[in-house]
């Protein structure tokens, strides 16, 4: 009987430790502007300016350049962020390091030129994604091409493009950079 309710105890405990403990990449921040955001015990000062709003087939995108200041030591950080919104209720943002910028600019135009003929299969998919959990996909659907923008992992959130609306997207967040260049 001893024995038992001493297993139980320790079984109970290991549980509640286990499922206490946060997973090491939830927990820690994905990109510099998530780790300058999440300072504490510091005035964190955030300049931003809307670039654009892009309507989709469902859902939309907002694009915004970022620049956030250690009031008490002066340091900045900059970069752009991306609002997906599903709907009213479902949104999600990804932050964009300025020092990714040009690389998702790359990874936005090689996407922006795949068609069928990118695989011999039926249908194709080609994706690129950001360390912030920001998702571009250009997919095959029926006899069209399609684009699907992606925020986050856990309650990720998607909005719906033609294709065509890539090429919008991407002079945003082009404009967005060249925004915090102005800046600088």
């Amino acid at each position: 009987m001893r024995r038992t309710a001493l297993l139980a105890a320790l079984c109970f405990g290991y549980c509640a430790l286990a499922f206490a403990e946060k997973p090491a990449d939830q927990a820690a921040p994905k990109t510099k502007l998530e780790a300058f955001e999440s300072q504490t015990g510091n005035v964190i000062v955030r300049g931003f300016s809307r670039i654009a709003v892009i309507p989709g087939e469902y859902g939309a995108v907002t694009v915004e350049s970022k620049e956030f200041t250690n009031a008490g030591t002066g340091r900045k950080e900059y970069g752009v962020t991306l609002e997906v919104q599903r709907s009213a209720e479902r949104k999600n943002t990804s932050f964009i390091d300025y020092d990714e910028i040009d690389a998702l600019l790359a990874g936005i135009d090689y996407i922006s030129k795949l068609d069928r003929t990118a695989t011999r299969f039926d249908n194709f998919q080609a994706d690129y994604r950001t360390k912030g959990d920001l998702e571009f996909s250009i997919f095959s659907e029926d006899n069209d091409v399609m684009l699907a923008v992606s925020s986050g992992t856990i309650g990720k959130v998607t909005a719906y493009f033609k294709v065509k609306t890539l090429a919008r997207i991407r002079q945003a967040i082009a404009d967005a950079k060249t925004k915090i260049d102005g800046l600088k």
